[in-house]
């Protein structure tokens, strides 16, 4: 298993110091180097626990919760050390570290669920959104807005045909780039806004065909399988599993990512 929290310490402590008032941040420090050396010492829940309060301070990183689902980990709940990874992944999806542990701690569950396999473009296409951050996406839609405006100006303005054609169509590509990148961006904001996504953390649920007891039971899911969440009734969730199985389960058996 990998376990570079050591790596992390540092980085965390850093942003954590800009994004939170002094007050706090001498406490939240304090708490993130405890939780570290409880976690180095072995003592895993005693970690957790710290790693818990800095998150109820308001603060969130995807090293933080690497961390604590290293320490569920470590307690051998693989659980709520997938539902920790999946938290890291969203706030950061290519993180080789939090991939591999991620599959490692799927290992442990009962269900072994086959993910449908998607399309060689649309694979493409969500690897690329997430090879770069919101702030990225942003600023280069900006950019690329601004210099259709440019563009679009000289287009107006020039005395010449040649000029106005280039203006034109380069002002064209301009807004085309600025318009997908806006996308982009809005995209990856809405994942982490958006909490469609869940881990089941009862020890076994069944799936019904609608949202009551007394539905029609489709298959039963173990502990620690990740869903898509699709719609909601009252207390009741529709549920889409990576292999395409679909279902109605109570809120209350399911803790969103």
């Amino acid at each position: 298993m990998k376990n570079p929290i050591i790596k992390y310490s540092l980085l965390l402590l850093i942003i954590v110091s800009c994004l939170i008032s002094k007050g706090q941040s001498s406490a939240v420090k304090d708490s993130v180097s405890a939780a570290n050396q409880l976690y180095n010492t072995a003592k895993y829940q005693d970690a957790i626990r710290k790693y818990q309060y800095v998150i109820g301070q308001g603060f969130e990183s995807s090293e933080l919760y690497f961390n604590l689902g290293n320490a569920y980990y470590k307690l051998g709940n693989a659980t709520y050390s997938i539902l920790n990874y999946e938290r890291a992944k969203k706030l950061a999806p290519n993180d080789g570290d939090v991939l591999y542990n991620l599959e490692l701690a799927r290992t442990l569950i009962v269900d072994n669920v086959v993910t449908l396999p998607e399309g060689g473009f649309l694979r493409w296409l969500k690897q690329l959104i997430s090879s770069k951050s919101i702030n990225f996406w942003g600023t280069f839609s900006i950019a690329t807005f601004f210099s259709f405006l440019f563009l679009f100006g000289l287009f107006l303005l020039s005395s010449t045909f040649r000029t106005k054609r280039l203006a034109f169509w380069f002002s064209v590509a301009a807004i085309s780039i600025s318009a997908v990148t806006f996308t982009f961006g809005t995209t990856m904001k809405s994942k982490l806004v958006n909490h469609n996504s869940a881990v089941i953390t009862d020890r076994s649920v069944k799936v019904k065909a609608s949202p009551s007891e007394t539905g029609t039971e489709l298959f039963i899911v173990h502990e620690g399988v990740t869903v898509q969440l699709t719609d909601q009734l009252g207390d009741w969730v529709n549920v889409s599993l990576p292999d395409g199985n679909k279902g109605w389960v109570k809120e209350s058996s399911i803790i969103r990512i």
